[in-house]
């Protein structure tokens, strides 16, 4: 008959150790603490998700306050707008030396155009405010708008019988399929994406115009 293993306790001061009994394994240590974890982990993963909607803590409040799903759209169409208006504002300047008034007057209108309407959306993107029956109206037709603004110069080039290059006709239609196309769209960060597309791709069209007719 086999015997039973002794049991030895040892007091000394206040700490007492049994001897013969093993130690608590890890497994049972985290099985005796579920609610714990289980608490952890839905307070993490609720910090995370507050993280997330609220962006990175270096980004200004501005760009922090846009919900995270219309935040893509903002950035494009604000970086869109700063293109057309720091690069354009300088090819203004250049058709303004080297051209007649009417083009450059045509090249005016297609960069504050384009800067105009992807501010527009970008704004929109940023606040919780209805937007003017005008401004939406403008905003719903900005692919019509910036076409007709794209094709301006061309037509005034034509006019004066200047010859345009293959590669600026090449530009300004796949712009004005993109424009077109992104008519048909219902999401708005593929819409904003055509639309972007379409105006680096229009604004290529229009120095490549002016730099023709420089020459």
């Amino acid at each position: 008959m086999a015997s039973a293993v002794p049991s030895r306790s040892v007091l000394t001061g206040s700490l007492h150790v049994t001897e013969g009994v093993p130690p608590p394994s890890s497994s049972a240590r985290s099985r005796a603490t579920p609610a714990t974890s289980g608490l952890t982990a839905a307070a993490w993963n609720r910090r995370s998700h507050a993280d997330r909607a609220r962006g990175m803590p270096h980004w200004p409040q501005w760009l922090r306050a846009i919900p995270a799903a219309k935040r893509p759209n903002a950035l494009m169409r604000l970086f869109s707008a700063l293109f057309l208006l720091l690069p354009g504002g300088a090819l203004v300047v250049s058709t303004h030396r080297h051209a007649h008034a009417a083009l450059t007057s045509a090249v005016l209108l297609f960069v504050v155009a384009h800067a105009a309407l992807h501010s527009l959306s970008a704004w929109r993107s940023t606040t919780e405010r209805v937007l003017l029956a005008p401004m939406r109206t403008v905003d719903r037709h900005a692919a019509w708008m910036m076409l007709a603004s794209a094709w301006v110069p061309l037509a005034i080039q034509r006019v004066h019988v200047q010859p345009i290059s293959t590669l600026a006709v090449a530009g300004l239609v796949i712009g004005t399929v993109c424009q077109l196309c992104s008519l048909r769209m219902t999401s708005d960060r593929l819409r904003s994406t055509l639309l972007v597309l379409a105006s680096a791709l229009q604004f290529i069209t229009v120095a490549l115009v002016i730099a023709m007719e420089v020459n």
